[in-house]
């Protein structure tokens, strides 16, 4: 089976041990499966990983598994599988850029494979505990550690890219994706969270909302998923911690957020379909 992979260290393709399941490349560069479950995939044996706070992991863990997030789930399921419908192609490459914990993975897979899509998974991430804890859950991808600044995959070689909850930094989402393939991104729309944000910016305006993509990319199609919940204030505060505009917080708001339920929290959501400008 041929890989998407290149070798984080000479960038020749990578190949497959089907005993060991590690990975190595020509030149002798071996990357073998972590005991937990992923592949780590770095240019150099002494570069220290990205490590997330466990105190937030956990907290977006709890939230996120809650079931808080169910109506925009449901929006990309629909939406994945429109993308992939709508091409001719048989199999799929797809891409979780920046997965985290596997969340979305876990959520998204069952409906693609349901849907008898047959799609290889990948998760990458460059935070050694959040690809340990996706693959502790069993997130149903292949999961990398690797660099995000340098991709370990291909020019051209990912169908279908998920950018969930995360900004597409610099060019390699758009170096690795095929010239017909597709990026599903999800960004926050103008009143998400908004009654938080009435906390954190005492004078709020609505604005119009501002998608500030690369130009390499044009938008395909615009989905917004708009819900309410009531959420409990730690709820809130964890919102709060994974929210952009959570470091403008002070320790009185933070404590004024985490101990007042929210009896009708908006979320605003856009899901973004994006494909490669012609040239």
């Amino acid at each position: 089976m041929t890989l998407p992979l290149l070798c984080p260290v000479c960038a020749t393709p990578i190949k497959q041990h089907q005993a060991s399941l590690g990975f190595y490349c020509d030149n002798k560069h071996h990357f073998d499966k972590h005991a937990q479950g992923y592949w780590p995939l770095l240019s150099n044996r002494k570069t220290k990983p990205q490590v997330l706070s466990r105190q937030q992991m956990r907290a977006r863990h709890f939230l996120l598994e809650s079931g808080l997030f169910a109506p925009l789930i449901n929006q990309l399921d629909a939406s994945l599988l429109s993308v992939l419908h709508s091409t001719e192609r048989h199999t799929f490459e797809h891409l979780d850029y920046q997965c985290a914990d596997g969340y979305y993975l876990r959520q998204l897979v069952p409906a693609v494979s349901e849907a008898g899509i047959v799609c290889e998974h990948w998760g990458i991430t460059d935070a050694e505990n959040a690809i340990f804890a996706a693959a502790k859950a069993q997130t149903p991808a292949k999961l990398i550690l690797a660099a995000m600044k340098k991709l370990p995959f291909a020019s051209q070689s990912i169908d279908l890219i998920t950018v969930l909850d995360s900004p597409i930094k610099g060019k390699e989402c758009i170096r690795v994706l095929k010239d017909d393939g597709r990026i599903v991104l999800l960004q926050p729309g103008v009143r998400h969270l908004w009654q938080i944000k009435q906390q954190v910016y005492p004078d709020l305006i609505e604005k119009p909302l501002q998608l500030n993509l690369p130009n390499e990319l044009e938008v395909e199609s615009l989905q917004q998923v708009t819900f309410t919940q009531p959420v409990t204030g730690e709820q809130a505060f964890t919102l709060l911690d994974m929210s952009v505009f959570g470091w403008r917080a002070n320790d009185e708001l933070i404590h004024q957020i985490k101990s007042t339920a929210i009896s009708s929290l908006e979320f605003d959501w856009q899901v973004i379909v994006l494909k490669k400008r012609q040239q």
